[in-house]
């Protein structure tokens, strides 16, 4: 059996902006690979090597970032989509590649499950269709499901707080034999809102698997902190000297000498002066961090510059941005190539240059 992929990265990712008018949501960094990545990584993992990309929105972008990051024995198929198909409807578009059980993902969220456990349950249940789930704190943003025996017998999508029957939440990863496609008579389709209830209606079973490892829906600027912070704990290397503590992913030394570092990822080429302190955060590469600069629980992407005494705390500063001396960042976002003045105190916004849409 020759399992393929889908992964679904079409989305214009509207929660995240202004940090998606540059960069599709799949490709934003996360402990220093495209976020799409970590879940190409676990199909790889389980010896699926050919995929096939869903993308719409920002697809030139995104296409190069992929290639240029996946593995070198890996197959991979772009869909470019003219018009929005749903998250089901993408995946119809390009059956006529699939033959054999396939698995379908989406790309715009942090995901690294064991696949195999996965295909194995799929495999001993004699499912036509498995959803994978997790358990989560607020269910409101997600489909929520109520499981028997491993069958999914209630589905409701996006619940108000009144509506809520349970915190297992549908992850957009499913487990899918190629006569459920018939099911999709027309497009736009979705997964949820559509094939679901359908397959409900009809008396086809869907299985339900709980997930291991993580899953994170990096669908808010904090939450894309959080999920470099998840990878940094997972796949850092624990540290216990002078200037460095915690787990840390620290692609080059060289630049940060006497850098105190707590729980971060830092790239390659960074140069920082004297007294700076990372902490609970993602410094990108190639930035260049003054003296006395503190950075707390936020992202910094490629080629920033923090000039002297300048604090940045919960917040995300995008590529090629100069923020002047003895400045303050809190709970904001900086877009691309900004050049802020000294002494600017930003709070609570989130700062857009320019729009670019592809």
């Amino acid at each position: 059996m020759t399992i393929k992929a889908v992964v679904m990265a079409g989305g214009k990712g509207t929660r995240l902006r202004p940090i998606t008018y540059s960069i599709p949501k799949p490709v934003v960094p996360i402990a220093g690979k495209p976020c799409m990545l970590y879940l190409l990584d676990s199909y790889y993992s389980a010896g699926i090597k050919d995929v096939i990309v869903t993308t719409g929105y920002k697809f030139s972008s995104l296409i190069t970032s992929i290639i240029e990051n996946r593995h070198d024995d890996q197959t991979i198929l772009f869909s470019v989509e003219k018009e929005p198909a749903g998250t089901a409807g993408s995946v119809k578009l390009v059956s006529n590649f699939i033959d054999d059980t396939f698995i379908v993902g989406s790309g715009d969220i942090l995901s690294d499950f064991n696949i195999s456990e996965i295909l194995e349950f799929h495999k001993n249940m004699g499912a036509k269709i498995t959803v994978v789930l997790t358990e989560v704190e607020d269910p409101r943003q997600f489909g929520i499901v109520e499981l028997e025996n491993n069958k999914i017998v209630r589905f409701l999508e996006k619940p108000d707080k009144d509506q809520t029957f349970s915190h297992i939440a549908n992850t957009g990863i499913y487990i899918i034999e190629p006569e459920i496609m018939e099911y999709i008579k027309k497009i736009p389709y979705d997964f949820a809102k559509d094939l679901f209830p359908e397959l409900m209606k009809q008396n086809v079973d869907i299985y339900g698997y709980m997930g291991k490892g993580v899953w994170l829906d990096t669908g808010r600027p904090n939450d894309l902190i959080i999920a470099n912070q998840i990878m940094v704990e997972k796949y850092g290397k624990s540290y216990s000297e002078d200037f460095i503590s915690g787990k840390n992913i620290i692609m080059d030394m060289i630049g940060l000498q006497k850098t105190r570092i707590n729980r971060c990822y830092t790239g390659m080429g960074i140069k920082a002066g004297n007294n700076v302190t990372m902490t609970s955060s993602a410094v990108y590469s190639n930035a260049v961090l003054g003296d006395n600069v503190e950075i707390t629980n936020s992202l910094l992407m490629e080629n920033v510059t923090v000039k002297s005494g300048t604090k940045i705390k919960n917040s995300v500063i995008m590529r090629n941005c100069i923020i002047g001396e003895d400045s303050e960042i809190l709970d904001s976002i900086i877009a691309p190539d900004m050049d802020l003045m000294g002494k600017s105190r930003i709070y609570n916004v989130s700062l857009a240059s320019k729009i670019i849409e592809d």
